[in-house]
């Protein structure tokens, strides 16, 4: 099961990568958190979500202020 910010999702996706393309996630100022574990960019298209595992992703934008 996947879990995104903490509610059920009934998004299916291969890897990370995939799952932020679904979500239409922006390009720069996302960071993802995978079961506790922040994931640079650079490996969500290798880092897979396999069907038999509950994964746990939390979203987090990044804004500028002050």
């Amino acid at each position: 099961m996947l879990y995104i910010n903490q509610q059920e999702s009934a998004l299916e996706a291969a890897t990370l990568a995939e799952l932020a393309e679904q979500l239409a996630l922006p390009a720069q100022g996302i960071a993802l958190v995978l079961n506790q574990q922040l994931l640079p960019r650079a490996v969500w298209a290798q880092t897979a979500l396999p069907d038999s595992t509950d994964h746990h992703i939390e979203i987090f934008q990044l804004v500028a202020g002050g």
